[in-house]
């Protein structure tokens, strides 16, 4: 993490993207990462998190530093902090000018809001690999082949290793596990249609850099795989 010092004039306009962190904080507990939001002019784009996930769980090691940093700034008490030079800063995303405000409940919690003022770059940067905002082809072909596997390659193999022990009859095994795969392979189809559409426009793309803008500009056209 690089936390560096900045001028105190670093005031921006509503067209600047901002990223907000909201925590809370049970009496006397560490507190956890309740929601994030990416914040612009055009779109509010907000995450919630179904577990109490602390900050080292969701973000990267040096983004939940600063903000760990952050949080330890608090009295325990109501209050408004403004750190208007702290930058955190991680390749590919500069969050700038924290604003953060916490509030006491009636039941000794606390709810905690880290408002960054700037958010430049990829904010995917700032969580964790296994939160899952990062995955792409590798993940998603990881994740076909391994249904694949299991909806195909397993069953083929028990089915056999079944009838080889004489355990069942070949041909009435062979014929139901024909029907489960049957009603499985559209699916299966589907996912794998996805990752040639994605892969292929991909190889589009690095074959003609300079077609790019043109290929968004065309209408887009729904189409079934």
């Amino acid at each position: 993490m690089n936390v560096v010092a900045m001028t105190d004039s670093i005031e921006t306009g509503e067209d600047q993207r901002r990223f907000i962190v909201n925590l809370m904080s049970e009496k006397g507990e560490t507190p956890y990462v309740r929601s994030c939001e990416v914040v612009s002019s055009a779109f509010r784009n907000r995450t919630s998190f179904v577990n109490t996930m602390p900050l080292e769980e969701v973000f990267c090691d040096s983004i939940a530093e600063g903000l760990n940093d952050c949080v330890n700034m608090l009295s325990g008490e109501t209050q408004v902090i403004s750190l208007p030079s702290l930058i955190l800063e991680v390749p590919g995303l500069v969050l700038a000018g924290a604003h953060i405000l916490t509030t006491v409940n009636d039941d000794g919690s606390q709810s905690i809001i880290i408002r960054f003022r700037i958010s430049l770059g990829g904010i995917g940067y700032a969580f964790r690999p296994d939160v899952g905002f990062g995955a792409g082809l590798e993940d998603l072909t990881r994740e076909v082949s391994a249904q694949v596997l299991t909806d195909l390659a397993l069953p083929l193999l028990n089915v056999l290793s079944a009838t080889e022990a004489g355990l069942v009859d070949a041909e009435s095994a062979i014929g139901s596990l024909s029907q489960q795969l049957a009603d499985r392979v559209h699916e299966i189809r589907f996912q794998i249609e996805l990752v040639k559409r994605y892969t292929d426009g991909l190889e589009r793309q690095r074959n003609n850099p300079q077609g790019a803008d043109a290929v968004k500009d065309q209408p887009r056209r729904l189409s079934s795989c």
